[in-house]
């Protein structure tokens, strides 16, 4: 799951991507709760269930957040907005100008830029 080129703001946050795991487990367990009174409750159905909750529920958000924590780092150790205090790395937004940092050009321009 990479960005779109050319998106304008960061297409992931903590928030969507922990929004987009929740919706796949509750889809998952919803599907499983009716195959489970369809077919009964065996042991391998309870390691199927535990596999695709892991596989297609949880596994990925892992690895998104993952790499939102990269792209995070990297605006933290490159731009002059991950070195304010001001910058919220949790959804890479700067607080006072509620601004998404996405560039090396600050939102501010450099003049609300405090140390952290």
């Amino acid at each position: 799951m990479r960005e779109p080129e050319g998106a304008e703001h960061p297409y992931y946050t903590t928030g969507s991507i922990i929004g987009a795991a929740l919706l796949r487990v509750a889809i998952i367990a919803v599907l499983l709760m009716v195959f489970n009174e369809r077919y009964g409750s065996t042991s391998w159905w309870w390691t199927i269930a535990l596999f695709s909750l892991w596989g297609i529920g949880a596994y990925p958000a892992w690895v998104q957040y993952r790499r939102f924590n990269e792209s995070v780092e990297k605006i933290t150790e490159g731009t002059l907005c991950g070195s304010c205090r001001h910058f919220n790395p949790t959804n890479q937004l700067c607080m006072i100008l509620d601004e998404h940092v996405t560039s090396d050009l600050p939102p501010c321009e450099g003049e609300a830029w405090e140390p952290k």
